[in-house]
């Protein structure tokens, strides 16, 4: 069986990139920093290193608890600092007056200018502050191209590690009913839309589950789960707190802002 069988179509290309820079790895006996991983290519690496002799996998992304992290690939025998990873931290200055920045709203401003996912960490916003944690090597440009989000002007400081606290993550909750599990029935309950036009999107590859491709609509989701929607955002599964007296699932999700 190839090591290949255990990954789905889509994940190939990105498990075939992976196992290559883990051979370098290996014959070269030198550090590779790769970009921004989600925890579902995080574990792919993980999984891959029985495929070379060696090598170790350490992932950082900032702080600890990160979501999105970069990864250094390194022989056994070599130390990491904390600056090998190449991060940048930086605060994001805005009046919140007139409307409170969300996530989406960050990453958006950042792919707008250009720059890939693979460039940018964790974006962490609530009512304490907002941060953008990305690549050193795209941090000036992020500072000198981003002036507005969401109509909202802003401006970019880069902050030192040691005065950072991680803000936590904040959730908007809303309780959904749903006749069952499938992720077609609570996509198409969290966002108003009929199962039918929650089809579509599933079948079109937009949707993860726990960062993993999810085209079966009948798939289970289960408390814990992270639900991302492309065009929509993202929701978590907080709980599953029984039935209703008409044999409906109550569901709290938590909706990423």
């Amino acid at each position: 069986m190839s090591v290949f069988d255990h990954f789905s179509k889509e994940e190939r290309p990105f498990v075939e990139r992976a196992l290559e820079m883990l051979t370098q790895v290996e014959r070269k006996q030198a550090m590779r920093l790769t970009d921004f991983v989600d925890p579902r290519q995080r574990m792919i690496y993980q999984s891959l290193t029985s495929q070379v002799q060696d090598v170790r996998v350490s992932p950082f992304g900032g702080y600890e608890g990160a979501e999105r992290v970069r990864i250094l690939l390194h022989p056994d025998y070599l130390p990491m600092e904390k600056e090998d990873y190449g991060l940048a931290l930086l605060h994001i200055v805005a009046d919140q007056r007139f409307h409170a920045l969300e996530h989406r709203d960050v990453m958006g401003a950042l792919l707008h200018v250009g720059l890939k996912r693979e460039k940018f960490g964790d974006m962490l916003v609530n009512e304490e502050g907002c941060y953008a944690i990305v690549a050193e090597e795209v941090a000036d440009f992020v500072c000198s191209q981003v002036s507005q989000i969401h109509r909202t002007s802003v401006s970019f400081e880069r902050l030192s590690w040691d005065a950072f606290t991680p803000p936590v993550p904040r959730f908007k909750e809303k309780t959904i009913t749903v006749a069952s599990p499938r992720t077609d029935a609570v996509i198409g309950e969290v966002y108003n839309l009929s199962r039918a036009k929650a089809l579509v999107p599933l079948r079109a590859g937009k949707v993860k589950v726990n960062w993993r491709v999810m085209e079966d609509p009948s798939f289970p989701l289960q408390t814990g789960d992270m639900v991302s929607f492309a065009g929509y955002g993202r929701f978590k599964i907080l709980e599953i707190s029984g039935t209703t007296r008409s044999g409906r699932l109550r569901m709290i999700v938590g909706l990423v802002t």
